[in-house]
């Protein structure tokens, strides 16, 4: 696992300047309106969800579409709960949820937001966009060390695997799923995703930089909470690309001051991906989750 960690060392990312949640919503209001102007333009293996994307009904032809990827045990209706604040600040758009393609394995010590998404799911399957590879080897009795606590454990979290098992389907379930939703016509605008769905979203945008046809090829802005580099070398590798080319579109890294599942370094790691230049930051004062309906955040947004 040291070996592994080794891999991943880099240069320490730049701070991200914090900027104003308040600031972003003008940007965004800007961008809304310019894009109004325009012409309209022309372990476990993985299984196929039960439904197809959730999505809203057609709306005019000026309208922004933003592709919603959720994070480990959620699906597309728990996302769509939890980002209730945030969409009615980006009024004018078209959200379109997405499952993931695995059922996703429950934590052993669920607490807290854990416990709280398998109880929003009211009945619904759970799911992930990969699964932690060292659960699926592990052997009776083995275990493991928790980096940030330093104590052993059992069972790997997905956030902190070196090992990813899914993760290639997950990113080509996505990527057929995303052109499925958009149909023959239109492009997605925006991505907001959360978590692992980070990693999902990053991957899909490096692949657009050189695949012809892309779903995400039109995409000018993301907003990722709580995401993070993965700590799987290969899977890494792939989200930095040739190391040199920045993923040129505006992004909104927001962080947990209190997330021990994803500190905030890791998600300014996963900015360093991103043109500085169109890079902003937002810290939350909770822990892994997206901050709508309390807090500082929701204030901001009003």
């Amino acid at each position: 696992m040291a070996a592994a960690a080794a891999c991943l060392r880099a240069p320490a990312p730049a701070r991200l300047v914090p900027v104003m949640v308040s600031r972003f919503e003008e940007e965004l209001r800007f961008g809304l309106h310019a894009f109004a102007q325009r012409s309209p333009q022309g372990g476990v293996a993985a299984k196929a969800p039960t439904k197809a994307p959730t999505k809203a009904a057609k709306d005019p032809p000026d309208t922004m579409r933003v592709l919603c990827l959720h994070g480990y045990l959620q699906n597309g209706d728990v996302f769509k709960q939890k980002t209730g604040s945030l969409r009615r600040v980006l009024k004018g758009c078209e959200f379109t949820f997405l499952d993931a393609p695995h059922e996703a394995e429950p934590f052993p010590d669920a607490t807290g937001e854990d416990a709280e998404a398998s109880a929003s799911a009211e009945g619904g399957v759970l799911r992930g966009w990969w699964s932690s590879g060292e659960n699926q080897c592990r052997k009776d009795g083995q275990v493991f060390v928790d980096e940030l606590s330093k104590g052993t454990m059992e069972w790997v979290r997905p956030a902190q695997s070196f090992s990813y098992f899914g993760f290639e389907e997950g990113v080509t379930y996505a990527r057929a799923a995303a052109a499925e939703a958009l149909g023959s016509q239109g492009s997605f605008d925006g991505v907001l995703a959360f978590s692992q769905g980070c990693a999902v979203t990053t991957a899909l945008l490096r692949e657009a930089q050189s695949m012809e046809g892309h779903p995400l090829a039109s995409v000018r802005f993301v907003i990722l909470v709580g995401g993070f580099v993965p700590k799987d070398p290969a899977v890494a590798a792939k989200l930095r690309g040739d190391g040199d080319t920045r993923l040129s579109l505006q992004s909104l890294h927001v962080s947990g001051v209190n997330d021990v599942s994803v500190p905030r370094l890791r998600s300014e790691a996963l900015a360093e991906l991103y043109e500085p230049s169109q890079v902003a930051g937002f810290d939350h004062p909770g822990r892994h989750g997206l901050p709508n309906g309390t807090g500082a955040f929701k204030q901001e947004l009003q």
